[in-house]
């Protein structure tokens, strides 16, 4: 973009109604992204453009690759769900929020340790617009063991977890807010919560969210037509990446060397003339000269 330091590129175009939960692999050198309201799961080659989708019978939350190979482990509605790659066999493993038929998972990664880290929300009357405090953080472990670990969420979001691995952030979009715990990698357990940053509306919501070797945390802003960087030790919002759509939902470090974001972002949600003045919707864009890198994602040990 002319002005910017910052190259951005789309790596694929208008792919996603609901583009989220974006996880580079590593080993496959291959992008994982979801399509909550398209309810599927998209592998991507951004070598060769080739797309593989999977479909659910449900809005998807987030989906990462299993340590193992071979397969996924999927967030639908409010199932764990193993999905085989190459039979597309699914194979619900665990489940929450039984008691709340209309939460669905929302966003989610793995932790250092490669526990699986997924929040839920209930039904949304309109975008970022829900019953207050319906949702939770859950962690699914190795031997697919369920822990509530938050309670009482609204739009439980982005989550990171700092380089030296005693810190998750994690993000409430409907509070417009970023929360820090500590976190103890050994039991997979968080404590002592407080609020880092409070997002001044005029920016967006805050959405997914990456994590960089400095600790500094770069957030997807919904309704805000960027990728913001804040300081979490001092609240500072450092600077951002202008991006050609509204909606932009979630990041990742990507690339050989960790040096790239790719961006989701969605199209589902636009009036006749947002989407003509954002054609871009939908897509996935490559983010270059971040001057930073971050870590390889977390596979699911399980």
């Amino acid at each position: 973009m002319a002005g910017s330091p910052f190259e951005i590129s789309v790596v694929k175009e208008s792919c996603s109604q609901l583009g989220e939960g974006p996880h580079w692999d590593e080993t496959t050198q291959r992008l994982i992204w979801v399509d909550i309201l398209g309810h599927s799961v998209h592998l991507l080659d951004t070598v060769t453009g080739k797309d593989v989708k999977y479909h659910f019978d449900g809005p998807v939350g987030a989906a990462v690759p299993r340590k193992r190979g071979g397969s996924l482990l999927v967030a639908v509605n409010r199932d764990f769900i193993f999905l085989d790659l190459e039979t597309g066999q699914k194979e619900v493993v665990a489940s929450v929020d039984k008691d709340k038929p209309e939460n669905r998972f929302n966003d989610g990664k793995c932790d250092p340790a490669g526990r699986f880290w997924a929040g839920t929300m209930g039904p949304e009357e309109r975008p970022v617009c829900v019953k207050p405090h319906q949702g939770s953080l859950f962690s699914l472990d190795c031997n697919m063991a369920v822990r509530n670990l938050v309670d009482k969420l609204s739009i439980s979001n982005g989550i990171a977890w700092t380089p030296d691995k005693q810190t998750l952030y994690h993000v409430d979009s409907f509070e417009n807010k970023i929360d820090a715990f500590d976190y103890d990698e050994l039991s997979g357990t968080i404590f002592n919560r407080r609020n880092v940053i409070v997002v001044d509306h005029s920016l967006g919501a805050p959405d997914g969210m990456t994590i960089d070797e400095d600790g500094m945390l770069w957030v997807a802003m919904y309704n805000g037509w960027k990728v913001a960087k804040f300081n979490p030790c001092s609240g500072e919002y450092l600077t951002h990446v202008d991006l050609p759509t509204a909606k932009v939902t979630s990041c990742c470090w990507a690339g050989t060397n960790c040096d790239e974001l790719f961006v989701t972002s969605e199209s589902a949600r636009l009036t006749p003339e947002e989407k003509q003045q954002q054609p871009l919707a939908g897509s996935i864009f490559r983010v270059k000269n971040l001057g930073t890198t971050g870590s390889p994602a977390v596979a699911f040990h399980g």
